[in-house]
């Protein structure tokens, strides 16, 4: 397994001499590592990664401990140590978000730079999950995944395309159970105009109503695999390498982690041509970051207004606008990439 990057809970997970954590424990990183796990185990009432309550080791998540120690026959001592962690990553995760814990223990996955921008923004625009489905509510068809792959534009299908490709078996099994007749349908139907969908998102065929049963419970379950797990984030640090290198082209003026990163938010919602035309329409040479990010932030909230009107939509692209550009996860200091 990969190394989180946290000094006490790598030496815990080792087996090397580390402090175990306990309650009121002052080591926030630490403690906001185990309460991902706990979340990753169905304890919803953990604090979310943008809570101000992250890290904090009190009464829930101290219930939380004692609830999974009880659950698995552990020691109820509350105190996670090295047992305890390694109980955590062995017993299967019912609800794996894309968090920093989870990629790197039970994915394998090491958290560099791009791969930590794909955990926060799926957990900026949502809850992180790999299984998220969203039914068309915006028009565009089945909308899948940690960084929710649209049908329409297309981006469902290359999705599909590299889970059939790097993990052909578990493609098979989960997504058509199966059937290799009905695998290629699937990939055949989201390779049409608009990913096999009418104007409004509805499938062109019925026997790929992808927002329908039995579509949805397959979705669903291959969110729930970590092999295809591992494909949706290698093909989300992808798409953020490629949406990264087109915006150093025309926002060279861009240097913070931060900015970087709203951007590359902007790029997953509204595509790499909306978020180019978003961006020189708003940018004034006179205009600092913070203010650039700001009037990008109005004007993408702006854009889907128009689109969708004041609901659901417009005010959840203001909160993961604002969540990055206000985060104190994300750095102000300049972007460093892989190859720098």
């Amino acid at each position: 397994m990969a190394k989180t990057g946290i000094e006490r809970i790598d030496r815990l997970i080792e087996g090397r001499d580390a402090e175990p954590i306990r309650p009121g424990d002052p080591d926030r990183e630490a403690v906001g590592i185990i309460q991902e796990l706990l979340i990753c185990h169905g304890f919803s009432r953990m604090p979310g990664i943008q809570s101000s309550s992250r890290g904090i080791f009190g009464p829930r998540t101290t219930a939380a401990v004692h609830a999974f120690q009880k659950a698995h026959s552990l020691p109820e001592t509350g105190v996670i140590d090295g047992r305890i962690l390694h109980a955590l990553i062995r017993v299967e995760a019912i609800k794996p978000i894309a968090c920093r814990g989870y990629l790197t223990f039970f994915l394998d996955l090491p958290f560099e730079r791009m791969i930590r921008l794909v955990s926060l923004t799926a957990q900026f625009e949502g809850s992180g999950s790999f299984a998220a489905i969203n039914p068309n509510s915006d028009g565009a068809g089945l909308s899948f995944g940690l960084i929710q792959w649209a049908q329409k534009p297309g981006r469902l299908h290359e999705l599909l395309c590299a889970l059939r490709d790097i993990r052909p078996n578990e493609f098979l099994e989960i997504l058509a159970e199966g059937d290799e007749a009905l695998a290629g349908g699937l990939i055949e139907h989201t390779a049409k105009p608009m990913g096999g969908t009418y104007k409004g998102g509805k499938s062109t065929d019925p026997a790929f109503d992808l927002t329908s049963e039995p579509w949805r419970t397959r979705f669903r379950k291959a969110g729930l695999n970590p092999e295809l797990q591992k494909v949706q984030v290698l093909c989300a640090r992808d798409a953020f390498t490629r949406s990264y290198r087109k915006l150093k082209k025309y926002a060279c003026g861009l240097r913070s982690e931060r900015a970087i990163a709203f951007m590359l938010d902007l790029a997953n919602q509204h595509g790499d041509g909306g978020a180019r035309n978003i961006f020189e329409h708003v940018s004034r040479p006179i205009l600092s970051e913070p203010e650039l990010l700001l009037a990008l932030q109005d004007e993408s909230v702006a854009r889907v207004r128009h689109q969708f009107g004041g609901g659901p939509e417009a005010n959840s692209t203001r909160n993961r606008r604002e969540a990055f550009r206000t985060s104190p996860l994300l750095s102000d200091d300049p972007f460093q990439d892989e190859q720098s």
